[in-house]
């Protein structure tokens, strides 16, 4: 049924001229869906809000970043992003990027600082529907573009694994992430790039570290510091996420 769905369903499900399909779709992990919405919207011109006429999708848009047409889009968790990223795959946009927040793994990894996930681990539910694999790779030139960035965070390159559940994170389960060798967890970036992958998308995901659960911390936990360094880190990921727009 809707995995049959063609480019032509597709433009008339969403009443998206065929001239507005993005050359790049950009996602922003988050469950505050409409903030980042119109956060994310503001940076766009020619805006045109996308939707279906039973409610299917919401927060969702294109518009144009200089002389790039873009797809912008607020998701949470494997479900809402592996769905979007399948219509714009099925529609011929050709490069998605992940962004959001994660809780980091590695040693040295500060709350701010920027991770650019080289694979992500599908731990998720969504990536099996298409791949067999247990992780996927991001594309080597996209990762190789951000290798000399310098911001004022710094930036990890490596391995991510994929969650869905954020609340069932234990101690267990930090610690055997961590000997596996993965950076950071997320609940979005596995799902969105192996729906990228089948239908040949370039992808990229940056986000950046909320807390570092491997050294005792978690979400529930406040800290002024911490909180300057995340509002900073935040806004170099979007710095950096909307300078590849421009490349």
């Amino acid at each position: 049924m809707l995995k049959h769905l063609t480019r032509s369903d597709w433009l008339h499900f969403l009443s998206l001229p065929e001239d507005r399909v993005p050359q790049v779709l950009l996602l922003r992990g988050t469950r505050n869906l409409r903030r980042n919405y119109e956060r994310h919207a503001a940076l766009l011109e020619d805006v045109l809000e996308v939707g279906s006429p039973n409610g299917l999708f919401e927060d969702l848009c294109v518009g144009r970043r200089g002389e790039v047409t873009v797809a912008y889009a607020s998701v949470y968790g494997d479900a809402m992003a592996s769905e979007i990223t399948h219509v714009f795959g099925v529609l011929g946009t050709r490069r998605v990027i992940q962004t959001g927040c994660c809780g980091a793994l590695g040693d040295g990894i500060l709350p701010g600082d920027l991770i650019c996930a080289t694979s992500a681990g599908c731990g998720e539910g969504a990536a099996q529907y298409y791949t067999d694999a247990s992780e996927v790779a991001a594309s080597e030139a996209l990762v190789a573009q951000v290798a000399d960035w310098a911001g004022p965070v710094s930036l990890h390159r490596g391995p991510i694994w994929t969650t869905s559940a954020l609340l069932a994170e234990g101690r267990e389960e930090i610690a055997r992430w961590r000997s596996q060798g993965y950076l950071a967890v997320d609940m979005e970036t596995a799902s969105t790039f192996a729906v990228a992958q089948h239908f040949g998308m370039e992808r990229l995901s940056l986000l950046f570290a909320f807390d570092n659960p491997a050294a005792g911390d978690h979400i529930l936990l406040t800290d002024d510091a911490k909180t300057a360094r995340r509002v900073q880190g935040e806004r170099a990921m979007l710095d950096l996420a909307l300078d590849l727009l421009a490349r």
